[in-house]
């Protein structure tokens, strides 16, 4: 057995989508939970709340988990069978269920939509009086003020009470048990996942007594690591420290805690917290105001997502002829355009009539695969991670539809490579060559025959022959003209200007076309993940405005604004925290610097040969 489930979407001017998604097995689950098979995104949905069971060719059983109910034809229940053939209809928050059967196979169709519009949003003050503690809950700062002086006996004052009587001649060993469990209190923490196999052994790390742990001493594992930027310019442009900062910087410096260290950002004792850091401020002390200390930057100042950080630039291709695609980092202020030597428009395959059509001629496991009309996922797919998109290939994202067969032999179909020019060429030549060929032979005297034929007869065989493969060649021209022209296969996708190039096909000389160059990293200076993403109704026109894109030359990207809707935690409202960590990282792989420390400065430069 298998299960349909086709999701409804009503779109504006009434047009109806279907996408349809099949489930080798008699049973899914439904809520809203990432795991569950049909994921239902709404809060009135519980995280799993219910299962769709099939129990024979004509009934299915709905069944809700734990204390969660499901309407079926407005009466609220928790368990039912239900004929396939009643017309039921189930509820599940705002999303309606019908069921029934394929018309193909026969198998259980699921149709669900959203009946009903999302819960509202409360405004801030609604969220704070629905969330405040106010009225359950002892004042704060007794609160703060009692728990404050309980840690202050507990910890301090009780410690050091027992330390001094466990050290009195008559004490006895409880006393002495308890002085020593107080004082656990004073271990600097447990230690990280990342330095776990360091537990045993402080001095892996605290090479000398009472100090503080040195860069020379991490470095003897983390040799690899690198710095942010060439120590010279990181150097440059640290915070300029006047009046007491300056001689706090130097304090620090004499007591081994100077500025840019490792442990300036990573923090061990943390247990389960990790060494790795997660204050933005880090990172702000030196960006906040960089043009002022570090003239020769082109860097903007940045000092947080929400209002200071420049516009984003995504590195585009400028000249599909380089050999590097003469890529370059453009704002999207400046509205820049690619010419990525494609000619693909995104609008066309999302809503065309046409390509609707197109679907329709589709085999049928391709047209279960792409349903009633093209989406972003059906070309565009995430990677293992969840992080990147894969690399677009024509074999695997656009061969469904634009088929490069141009012949059917022996009931096997012939593609053209998807390739350079001379090697669609080779492949016709070889294709007709060799019916000529096979028809020749089909038509071979034998040896004693052959001997026999007069010479006129021979003659004549002769002159076949040489029309056999003169009409190859000529049905090869044909076809690399009609492959080549302007309604060619080819030049819907690829770019050909050069009339001269378009003249040549005339001559059965082969045209230039622009090599492809598609990005595939549009912001190689920021980490991104998709799957992350994929919650509530965000979807890939949230971010990316395809179905309103007419040139291949649009660069897709979303603003910062659009990423300010939701991850802008500075505006006076409740905002997913935007660290600089989120999005970059502070060592840099491809940085052959070391970490930043004016005396590895003077050490690496006395290295260098």
């Amino acid at each position: 057995m298998s299960i349909r489930v086709e999701f409804i979407r009503r779109r504006p001017g009434g047009r109806v989508t279907v996408r349809p998604t099949i489930y080798d097995k008699s049973e899914v689950s439904l809520g809203r939970a990432t795991d569950c098979d049909v994921h239902l995104s709404d809060l009135r949905v519980g995280l799993h709340h219910a299962r769709l069971i099939q129990l024979s060719a004509d009934k299915v059983r709905i069944e809700a988990n734990g204390d969660h109910r499901v309407r079926v034809n407005n009466s609220q229940i928790r368990r039912r069978d239900i004929s396939l053939n009643d017309g039921s209809v189930i509820r599940i928050g705002p999303y309606q269920l019908t069921v029934g059967k394929t018309e193909t196979r026969g198998d259980l169709l699921v149709s669900i939509e959203l009946v009903e519009a999302p819960t509202p949003i409360r405004d801030k003050r609604d969220e704070k009086a629905v969330f405040s503690m106010r009225g359950y809950a002892p004042d704060k700062r007794l609160t703060a003020w009692s728990l404050y002086t309980l840690i202050f006996a507990v910890f301090l004052i009780l410690p050091i009470v027992l330390h001094f009587r466990a050290a009195e001649p008559e004490a006895d060993s409880a006393t002495a048990k308890l002085a020593l469990a107080s004082n656990q209190h004073w271990l600097a923490g447990g230690m990280s996942s990342a330095h776990a196999n360091l537990v045993e052994d402080c001095r892996d790390c605290h090479v000398e007594p009472f100090t503080r742990v040195k860069d020379e001493d991490c470095l003897t594992c983390h040799e690899e690591v690198r710095d942010h930027a060439d120590p010279l310019s990181l150097h440059a442009s640290r915070p300029i420290t006047e009046g007491s900062e300056k001689w706090l910087a130097s304090l620090r410096t004499g007591l081994n805690i100077p500025e840019g260290r490792c442990g300036s950002c990573h923090f061990e004792h943390n247990g389960e917290t990790g060494v790795l850091p997660s204050d933005s401020q880090l990172c702000v002390d030196c960006h906040a105001e960089m043009d002022q200390r570090f003239a020769e930057t082109d860097l903007v100042n940045v000092s947080n997502f929400g209002r200071r950080h420049p516009e984003f630039k995504p590195l585009i291709v400028l000249d599909p002829q380089a050999d590097d695609g003469a890529m370059k980092r453009v704002s999207l202020v400046d509205r820049p355009k690619e010419n990525n030597g494609l000619e693909f428009p995104h609008d066309f395959h999302l809503s065309d009539d046409e390509v609707i059509r197109k679907l329709e001629t589709l085999p049928a496991n391709l047209r279960m695969r792409y349903g009633d009309e093209l989406d972003c996922v059906d070309c565009h797919t995430i990677d293992a991670a969840g992080a990147y998109v894969e690399p677009i290939e024509m074999e695997t994202h656009c061969s469904d539809c634009h088929s490069l067969a141009f012949a059917t032999s022996d009931d096997t179909v012939r593609n053209l490579p998807h390739g350079e020019p001379e090697e669609v060429r080779e492949t016709l030549q070889d294709f007709y060559l060799a019916q000529a060929t096979q028809l020749l032979l089909g038509d071979q005297p034998s040896g004693v025959l052959e001997r026999q034929l007069s010479s006129e007869a021979r003659s004549r065989r002769e002159r076949l022959r040489a029309q056999a493969f003169a009409n190859a060649e000529r049905n090869t021209d044909a076809m690399i003209q009609r492959i080549f022209s302007e309604e060619g296969v080819c030049t819907k996708c690829h770019e050909n200007e050069d009339p001269a190039a378009r003249a040549a096909v005339a001559s059965s000389d082969l045209p230039e076309f622009t090599p492809v160059r598609l990005t595939n990293r549009y912001h190689p200076m920021a980490d991104f993940n998709h799957a992350a993403h994929e919650t509530g109704e965000i979807n890939c026109s949230t971010c990316h405005k395809a179905e309103t894109s007419s040139e291949s030359a649009d660069v897709l990207m979303p603003s910062i604004t659009v990423c300010r809707a939701c991850h802008d935690d500075t505006s006076g409202r409740t905002g997913i925290a935007s660290d600089c960590l989120t999005c970059h990282a502070y060592h840099d792989d491809d940085l052959k610097a070391p970490i930043m420390q004016p005396a590895r400065l003077q050490r690496d430069a006395m290295r260098t040969p």
